[in-house]
Order: C-alpha cells, then sequence, then structure tokens
C-alpha cells in the first residue's frame, strides 16, 4: 500500500491549490489534516492524526490558557477542522467518512495561578462528524460552570462503542489474549442510537 501510485500521489500535498492550503492553514497541523482527506481519497480506510508532537507545545494549556487558545490553538483548529468537514462534504465523502475530534480529558472550570487551565477528567466536550451521525446536533450539557455533566452524561465507553459501531465493527466482539481468554472490546460501553442518522 505504501508504495502504490494512489498512495504517493496522496502524500504530494503541493499539488493542491494555495487557496486551499491556506484554507486549511499554513502549519503543520492544518497540512497534516489536508492530508489526511488526501490519504481517505486514495482509499486510506483509517487516518489518525495527533495534534501534539509535544503535548505541552500545543493544548496542555497548564499556563497562558486564554492567549494560546485566542491567538494559536483555535484558529488554527477551526481553519483545519471546518476546511477537512467542509471539503467531504463537498466531495461527497462526509456520509461515509467518520471525523472524530477528541481527547483524553478536559480542562478545569477554574484558571489556575498560571494562568492556565489544568487536567480534569470529569467533563469535556469531544466534536463527531459524518460517517452516518446525525448533523448538527448538539448532545448533552454541563453544569453553567462546566464542572459535571448537568445532561445526558455521556462515558468514554459509550463514544468508542459507537465508533465501533459507525466502523462495523460490534463492540461487543471479544478479543483473545495468549492464553485464550476472551476479553470484551467495549467492557463498559453502549451504542448511543441517539446519534446516528
Amino acid at each position: 500500500m505504501l508504495t502504490s501510485d494512489a498512495t504517493r500521489r496522496a502524500f504530494q500535498i503541493e499539488q493542491e491549490t494555495d487557496r486551499v492550503r491556506e484554507a486549511y492553514g499554513r502549519n503543520i497541523y492544518g497540512q497534516s489534516v489536508l492530508l489526511a482527506r488526501r490519504l481517505i481519497e486514495a482509499g486510506t480506510r483509517v487516518v489518525t492524526m495527533s495534534w501534539a508532537p509535544d503535548a505541552n507545545a500545543t493544548w496542555d494549556t497548564l499556563g497562558d490558557n486564554s492567549n494560546k487558545l485566542k491567538n494559536t490553538l483555535l484558529p488554527q483548529f477551526d481553519a483545519a477542522a471546518g476546511s477537512l468537514i467542509a471539503e467531504l462534504a463537498e466531495r461527497g465523502m462526509l456520509e461515509r467518512t467518520l471525523v472524530a475530534v477528541l481527547g483524553d480529558f478536559g480542562r478545569t472550570p477554574r484558571i489556575n495561578s498560571n494562568a492556565g487551565r489544568d487536567h480534569w477528567n470529569a467533563c469535556y466536550s469531544i466534536l463527531l462528524a459524518g460517517g452516518g451521525l446525525k448533523e448538527g446536533l448538539v448532545y448533552g450539557a454541563s453544569d453553567r460552570t462546566g464542572s459535571a455533566p448537568a445532561e445526558r452524561s455521556v462515558s468514554p465507553g459509550d463514544i468508542i462503542a459507537t465508533l465501533y459501531h459507525l466502523l462495523g465493527v460490534s463492540p461487543n466482539t471479544n478479543i483473545y489474549d495468549v492464553l485464550g481468554r476472551p476479553h470484551p472490546l467495549v467492557p463498559k460501553g453502549r451504542v448511543m442510537g441517539e446519534l446516528i442518522s
């Protein structure tokens, strides 16, 4: 697959117009998301893009949170994610492409002494688009401070079970260790049918 002509062409992002490259953002993240779109077009089934060569350099905003978000992180993310979803839709690929934007935890509701936000696993947001999901749906809500879920709480297992389901893999599948013992693919979690179109 890596030596195929289609894959080789996908990595040639310089073939994109300047307008498209600018729309995604002329930074490593924007260009990586553009490359992800090109790989999907070339037939790649799963693409993972990590938005942090060093977490402390990006989303781990333990200090100077507001400035980093306003001036760097959110503009770059908005350009890349917005362009990806728009282009997938324009090219008729969004319905068959599942876009999942998520991290491992959220951020404290309160600003710390370094003008940052610390790790917080009680409440956070993710973005899912395409791949058979309902469009324009906001599901769940936090309390007014963003400290805890207030409506329709969702567990990480629920998200993973739903993603597997949308990818055509039963979350109830057992995987077996070297001793032949079964382990559920998703031990705790339900497919969230209310998100699926």
